[in-house]
C-alpha cells in the first residue's frame, strides 16, 4: 500500500473532506497536537478544533442565526493564516469545503494563491457513508425513513435538495476534478482510509507535512459515534412532528445546536440495534464507486492507499432495508426529553432566546403534545 512523502518545506494543504471520511478525528489531533506540530514547522490554522464557520461562509452554507460577519471574520483569518511570509507548513481542515462549486474553488484558489498549495482528499467506501450521511440529515430535520432516504439518493435524481448535497460532496470523482482543475492534478492529494488500520489517516498526514510518527495518531481522537436505530426512528418522529406544527426551521437549527451534544453523550446498550444498509443499496454504492475510482485514477492525482476499496464493501445478507422500529425504548425518550429540556433552557439565556411567545419554552401546541405522549 502506497504512503506520501512529505510535502516541500513551506507547503500549504488544504483538507476538502469530504464529510465522513475521518475528518473529526483528523481535526481532534490536529487540535490536541497544535503544540507539538508548531514546534515541528507545522501551524494548525483553525483557531478551534473545527473553525466550520469560516468554511460554511466561503462555500454560502452560513447556518440560521449565526452572525455573517463573524463568519467572515473567520474566514479572513484563514487567508491571512496562509498568506503571511514564514518557512512552515500550514494546514486548514474542513469538510464543508467539499460544499463548493466550481466558482466558489475559484474564489477560495483566488483569495489564498495557487503557489504552494496542496489539496488533500479524503474517502472511505460510499456503501459505508450512506448510514452516516442519513443520520446527518436527520438532525437537520429530515423527515425520510433510511429506506425512503436510500432509494431517493441512489437513483442520482439530484433535482431534490437532498440528493443534490449527497451528491455535491460525494461524487469522489467530480469533487478531485473541482479542485485538480484549479491548483492542478500534480496537487491534489486523495488519501483512502484502510478500515483495518485506524491510524494510517493520522500517520498519512504526519508523513504530508513531515510531522514525527505518532504526533497526531499518538492523540487521543475520536469520531462521532453513530445513532442507534431507536435513537434515528426517534429523531425522525420529532422532526416529522415539529414541521407539522408548522414550527420555523431557523429555530429547530438553534434548538438542535444544544440538543446534539447531549445526545452523543449517550452510550447505547450492546443490545441496541443499528442502521442496517442493505444488499441492493451496498451494491449500487459499489457500482458507482468503481466508476469514481476509475475516472480518479485517469485525472492523474496522487493516491495513497487502495483506491479499489471504495467499491469493494461485502454485502451482509440484508435484501430490504429493515423497517425502523415501531416502539422506542423508555431509557432512549427519556433522554431524548431531557435534552429538549436542556436545550430550551439553554436557548432562554441573553443573547440566544428562542423565537416565539416565552424564551426557552415550546409553543403551546408542542406542550400539548409532549405531555400527551408522556
Amino acid at each position: 500500500m502506497s504512503t506520501p512523502s512529505a510535502l516541500p518545506t513551506g507547503a500549504r494543504l488544504l483538507h476538502v473532506g469530504p464529510h465522513k471520511t475521518g475528518t473529526t478525528a483528523l481535526q481532534s489531533a490536529f487540535h490536541q497536537a497544535r503544540s507539538d506540530a508548531a514546534q515541528q514547522g507545522v501551524r494548525y490554522l483553525s483557531r478551534s478544533q473545527h473553525d466550520a464557520r469560516a468554511a460554511r461562509y466561503v462555500t454560502d452554507r452560513m447556518v440560521a442565526g449565526r452572525d455573517p460577519a463573524r463568519a467572515a471574520k473567520a474566514w479572513r483569518a484563514v487567508v491571512e493564516g496562509f498568506t503571511a511570509p514564514g518557512p512552515e507548513r500550514r494546514v486548514f481542515s474542513s469538510e464543508f469545503l467539499s460544499d463548493a462549486t466550481d466558482e466558489q474553488v475559484a474564489r477560495i484558489i483566488g483569495e489564498l494563491g495557487s503557489e504552494d498549495l496542496w489539496v488533500a482528499i479524503t474517502l472511505r467506501p460510499l456503501a459505508r457513508i450512506l448510514s452516516s450521511q442519513y443520520q446527518q440529515g436527520l438532525q437537520r430535520q429530515s423527515p425520510h425513513t433510511y429506506d425512503a432516504w436510500l432509494r431517493m439518493v441512489l437513483a442520482e435524481d439530484v433535482s431534490a435538495p437532498e440528493p443534490r448535497e449527497f451528491w455535491n460532496r460525494h461524487r469522489h470523482d467530480a469533487l478531485a476534478r473541482r479542485w485538480a482543475g484549479h491548483v492542478g492534478p500534480e496537487r491534489v492529494v486523495v488519501i483512502v482510509l484502510d478500515p483495518r488500520d485506524h491510524a494510517f489517516l493520522p500517520h498519512a498526514f504526519e508523513r504530508l507535512l513531515g510531522l514525527r510518527p505518532e504526533t497526531l495518531a499518538g492523540q487521543d481522537a475520536r469520531e462521532n459515534r453513530s445513532l442507534s436505530a431507536d435513537e434515528a426512528e426517534l429523531l425522525r418522529r420529532f422532526n416529522a412532528s415539529y414541521a407539522g406544527l408548522g414550527l420555523q426551521p431557523d429555530h429547530y437549527v438553534r434548538l438542535f445546536r444544544h440538543l446534539k451534544d447531549h445526545l452523543k453523550e449517550r452510550e447505547p446498550g450492546p443490545d441496541e440495534a443499528s442502521l442496517v444498509t442493505p444488499d441492493w443499496a451496498v451494491d449500487r454504492a459499489n457500482a458507482i464507486g468503481a466508476a469514481m475510482a476509475s475516472t480518479i485514477r485517469d485525472l492523474g492525482v496522487q493516491v495513497y492507499g487502495d483506491l479499489d476499496s471504495i467499491s469493494a464493501t461485502p454485502t451482509s445478507g440484508v435484501s430490504a432495508t429493515p423497517e425502523p422500529p415501531t416502539t422506542v425504548d423508555a431509557g432512549v425518550a427519556a433522554w431524548f426529553g431531557a435534552g429538549l429540556a436542556l436545550a430550551a433552557q439553554r436557548l432562554a439565556t441573553p443573547g440566544d432566546a428562542a423565537p416565539g411567545p416565552a424564551a426557552g419554552v415550546p409553543p403551546k401546541g408542542l406542550r400539548g403534545r409532549l405531555s400527551r405522549r408522556g
